[in-house]
């Protein structure tokens, strides 16, 4: 109820800034355009990865995995000489489908069934479907949609710009709604500019335990859990909704050194409160026992970065980008990436880029079956692990400066390879109509 509460006053103050423009422009000396659809993007994606190391198995497992992604936005526009009012409205929609998902509800083979937290004392044989959940209808499982809604007023004398959106996903155990604020000042000659940006999403997660670990008589009955119930105990013998609040706040400073050089800084600050472990995913201790994945209820992160673009003459820039990321449960990261976009004529552009990741692993994983009984908290997740990754690729981008109906056509390609094993090709095709 909270959460839908949020949702409508967002929606509220956004119409609420359009009729108050509304009234200022008709007041105004200046004369007001016309609301309009100023382009309409649409972009499709396909991503496939293989691995061997399934967080669902324990860290043991087949990660092959597709997904295929597809979204369109539409931007309106309404302008006067003062103000230029900005409407994003889109929706997305995404479906994958995973080799690992069916070990939700069956005993990967030749892993031990001992339960290790003794708070569950017995187990119920698997159902049909490979979700898992009781009641929920697995014609939904891998479908991911996600609408969103932005508004955003400059004011073209002061050169600021206010903005405010609203977002919700829904998944078949997951659904998350969210919302942001957003503030930009550009000075008058637009050589510098300072953005900051504030986030809040509230998302609840159903409590699916793989198979061996469920009590007899599990049903979905959306009981949310108690604040005071130990996270992972289970309570009773119902599943619950279990809530996590992510909060961030954005900041962005760039500069135009000279007409060849431009430089952004960069710093993000994030909190999250709630269930942040994936109750599904299986943990193997030492002694030949299971239990379900455990991790703490909060989590602080900080990225800092810092981009750099030099235009060399009209063919050649050179876009460089670094990140340093930590966070309180260990990871410590550095990121780089350099991306070159060659102009071949007017019309066309390549961009080859690479992209270099390297992490430490967290505090609380460890492989399968290395973790030990008696650990407060236990995750055998690679995505936590320490690893190096890299990721290369090439964007070809298309201008038709003469057509009446097209405004940009892009098709880009990458290859993500990781040192503990998991490969992925990322393919996207996006198009914007005028």
């Amino acid at each position: 109820m909270k959460k839908s509460i949020v949702s409508v006053l967002l929606l509220a103050i956004t119409f609420g800034f359009f009729g108050k423009s509304k009234a200022q422009e008709k007041d105004s000396l200046y004369e007001a355009r016309k609301l309009k659809i100023d382009e309409i993007n649409f972009v499709s994606g396909y991503y496939t990865q293989e691995g061997e190391h399934s967080s669902i198995g324990g860290g043991k497992g087949d990660e092959a995995l597709t997904n295929i992604s597809n979204s369109i936005q539409v931007r309106l526009l309404k302008n006067s000489q003062k103000y230029e009012h900005r409407l994003d409205v889109a929706v997305a929609v995404d479906h994958h489908t995973s080799a690992s998902t069916k070990l939700i509800n069956n005993v990967p083979d030749g892993s031990p069934t001992n339960i290790y937290s003794g708070k569950i004392s017995a187990k119920t044989a698997a159902s049909s479907g490979t979700s898992g959940v009781t009641g929920a209808s697995s014609k939904f499982v891998g479908w991911r949609i996600y609408p969103s809604i932005n508004y955003f007023a400059k004011n073209l004398e002061r050169n600021t710009t206010y903005g405010i959106g609203a977002y919700y996903s829904r998944e078949f155990d997951y659904q998350s709604i969210g919302g942001e604020l957003s503030f930009v000042k550009a000075s008058q000659d637009n050589n510098a500019e300072f953005s900051v940006k504030a986030m809040a999403f509230f998302d609840q997660r159903l409590e699916i335990l793989p198979v061996e670990l469920r009590p007899v008589n599990t049903g979905v009955n959306n009981k949310k859990a108690d604040d005071d119930e130990d996270e992972h105990e289970g309570g009773d013998d119902n599943y619950k909704l279990w809530n996590k609040n992510s909060y961030s706040v954005n900041f962005a400073y760039s500069q135009i050194i000279n007409p060849r050089l431009q430089v952004s800084l960069l710093a993000d600050f994030a909190f999250q409160d709630g269930l942040l472990s994936i109750p599904y995913n299986r943990v193997y201790f030492t002694n030949n026992t299971v239990s379900s994945e455990k991790l703490p209820m909060q989590r602080m992160k900080i990225p800092l970065g810092m981009r750099l673009n030099y235009f060399l003459g009209e063919t050649f820039i050179f876009r460089t980008y670094y990140r340093y990321f930590f966070d309180d449960w260990g990871i410590k990261a550095h990121t780089a990436q350099l991306e070159i976009p060659i102009k071949i004529s007017p019309f066309v552009s390549l961009s080859p880029f690479y992209r270099y990741h390297h992490q430490t692993s967290n505090d609380y994983f460890k492989p399968y079956g290395q973790h030990n009984p008696g650990e407060k908290y236990y995750s055998s997740d690679y995505d936590l692990s320490s690893f190096n990754s890299q990721n290369i690729g090439l964007n070809l981008h298309y201008l038709p400066l003469e057509s009446k109906i097209f405004k940009s056509v892009d098709f880009r390609y990458s290859f993500y390879k990781r040192s503990e094993g998991l490969s992925a090709h990322n393919l996207t095709f996006a198009i914007t109509f005028k």
